[in-house]
């Protein structure tokens, strides 16, 4: 009777043993198809998103977000796949998803490109939610925060914007120059001196060194800095740097152009102007994170 015990208690061990493997497999089946579906959906706002990148002069650094973004995942990686090898889903995890797919397919069947875009890291979120609940969601909300940034504003926004800047580039650059003992004179984003009359263009107005320039303060936020308030300097630190750079390509463009001619706003000296105030920029901007340890 005793070894007949056994040999049920034996046989009951065995059959847990091997359902246990098969209850794994389900989970992880599970996990693929609900990553899967996540990524099918977050497909045609990506595209949109990359068309939008390809058309705008501000957003061209925009393909480099995904890819740091999977930088940061990777360096997780070990963390991840320890979770994701025995994963908990939480009870409402279904409907999170569910709520994040739908409100992504409405934003993509509506044509609202921006909500479209931001619901890409929500629809990431909310999948990394159901998959193995707050403990992996913690894990990605930094990479998926970061995915934010590759989002282009909605175009009335980033026209305001723009336009708002470049009055306020001309205002500071007509000031300098005063400083100088230049005899000129402003009319909305127009720069008049003697026998020429320039215009701040969209590239001076100090939006793409922005859009530019807060990610890589992210980065350098995240790589170089530990106390939350250092980090959010060195992003304060992003507006005010871009503007006396592109201040500086300004009033630098006007004195050219006053001493040697118009062929000096523009052409490669000028695109140059740019590409040096951005470079700067980025140098100021490490200078001050490393100021800021």
């Amino acid at each position: 009777m005793h070894d007949f015990a056994e040999r049920e208690a034996g046989a009951g061990a065995l059959s847990a043993g091997r359902g246990a493997p098969s209850g794994e497999a389900g989970r992880r089946i599970l996990v693929t198809l609900i990553g899967l579906a996540a990524l099918g959906l977050c497909v045609p706002a990506s595209i949109g998103m990359v068309s939008a990148w390809r058309r705008s002069q501000f957003f061209g650094h925009a393909f480099a977000i995904p890819a740091f973004s999977v930088m940061l995942c990777w360096g997780r990686r070990h963390a991840i796949l320890r979770l994701l090898q025995a994963p908990q889903p939480p009870a409402g995890g279904a409907v999170c998803v569910l709520l994040a797919g739908s409100f992504e397919m409405l934003a993509i069947i509506a044509d609202m490109r921006f909500l479209a875009g931001v619901g890409i890291p929500i629809l990431l979120a909310a999948t990394a939610y159901a998959i193995a609940g707050r403990a992996l969601l913690r894990l990605l909300a930094l990479p998926l925060a970061f995915l934010l940034l590759m989002v282009p504003p909605p175009g009335g926004i980033s026209y305001g914007l723009l336009v708002s800047l470049k009055i306020l580039i001309t205002t500071m650059a007509v000031e300098v120059l005063r400083g100088l003992g230049v005899s000129v004179l402003s009319e909305g984003n127009r720069i008049l001196i003697p026998g020429h009359t320039l215009f701040v263009a969209d590239a001076c107005s100090g939006l793409t060194s922005i859009v530019t320039m807060f990610p890589i303060a992210c980065i350098l936020a995240y790589s170089l800095l530990t106390r939350l308030l250092s980090r959010l300097l060195l992003l304060a630190w992003v507006i005010p740097v871009a503007m006396f750079f592109n201040t500086a390509r300004v009033v630098a463009t006007v004195l050219l152009v006053s001493r040697f001619g118009e062929s000096f706003a523009q052409g490669l000296l000028h695109d140059g102007f740019g590409l040096s105030s951005s470079i700067a920029g980025t140098i100021s901007l490490i200078m001050i994170a490393k100021a800021l340890k």
